[in-house]
């Protein structure tokens, strides 16, 4: 009997001990869509948000693609909120954009901070559909993956752990490559190496550096020619500019070694090299008068590449048309 009593108490103690940490809750907004205002970013659902706040300056999604395995670390607390919050009504952006006067209703009547933990970011971009002429791609925007790895939330009745809690996917916009290119401009430095496509007072440029001479050569008319890209001869490059280019021509910009320094470069992709029947250079010459000789250039399967990120140019591009 006296053990009989010894057990019960254990027991009844035991059930009687609460730290807090015991009772579990879910927070689960994973069908619901994310979005954002300045550096928060979030989630609503009827009376209830998901929010997170991260410092523009930790770049934490930035378009750029983060290598396989290796997502963007920061530790939550301190410049990295995240929060839980649950309202006595319907809730909305108002609520949390910190731009905004709060309203007075409806009010937060428990928060959940995050402690510990870090939030993990893997980015990866979304493209566009293949154009059904050329086979073109743009890219659209980077996605990224938000996730929190051993997060320690703070609640009015304790602690409470989740080893990966998937917060969602957060979109941005990628810069706008416009890609116009007419084909009457096309120049070729004085150098004879270097073709560059540019309008003048534009903000974009297209570029031939360590062209092979042959393919300007004039004694085989009305044949193609064709040379691969590669990274030193015949490489081609795209460069957007954050100002524009100057006008009355833009020689001493595309036609100087090394490339100037402004205006400053907002992107710039480079074409993978050539094989088989993708990354082609192909010029046709033609004569238009004595003397007087028509060099049509073509682009064909080009991809352009920055970082972990690549776009298709399209199957077969006219570039443009170079008389000399």
């Amino acid at each position: 009997m006296k053990k009989f009593l010894g057990l019960l108490l254990v027991v009844l103690a035991l059930n009687g001990c609460d730290d807090g940490d015991i009772k579990v809750e879910a927070i689960d907004f994973d069908t619901v869509n994310t979005s954002s205002c300045g550096e928060v970013i979030y989630k609503i659902r009827d009376n209830e948000a998901l929010f997170i706040k991260v410092p523009t300056a930790l770049d934490a999604f930035a378009n750029e693609v983060t290598p396989q395995g290796s997502p963007r670390t920061f530790a939550i607390g301190n410049e990295v909120i995240v929060r839980y919050r649950g309202y006595n009504g319907a809730v909305t952006s108002d609520n949390l954009c910190p731009d905004v006067i709060q309203p007075i209703f409806p009010v937060a009547t428990i928060e959940w901070s995050g402690i510990g933990g870090n939030l993990e970011v893997v980015t990866t971009p979304v493209m566009s559909a293949p154009d059904a002429t050329t086979g073109a791609t743009k890219l659209v925007s980077y996605n990224h993956n938000i996730t929190f790895k051993n997060i320690i939330f703070l609640k009015p009745t304790g602690r409470q752990i989740y080893n990966e809690f998937v917060f969602g996917d957060y979109t941005t916009n990628a810069t706008n490559l416009p890609l116009q290119f007419a084909p009457n401009n096309i120049h070729l430095c004085p150098s004879g190496t270097t073709l560059y496509n540019a309008i003048d007072g534009g903000f974009e440029g297209m570029f031939i550096e360590n062209l092979d001479p042959a393919l300007l050569a004039t004694d085989v008319l009305d044949t193609p020619k064709t040379r691969y890209i590669s990274s030193t001869t015949n490489k081609l490059s795209y460069r957007l500019f954050q100002t524009a280019l100057p006008t009355g021509g833009n020689d001493g910009y595309f036609c100087s070694s090394p490339l100037p320094a402004t205006p400053a470069v907002v992107e710039e992709w480079l074409a993978d090299p050539g094989a088989n029947v993708s990354g082609i250079i192909e010029v046709t010459t033609t004569s238009n008068a004595p003397g007087v000789f028509q060099h049509t250039i073509r682009l064909k399967g080009i991809t352009f590449r920055k970082g972990g990120v690549s776009f298709y140019y399209g199957n077969d591009i006219l570039w443009g048309n170079l008389i000399i």
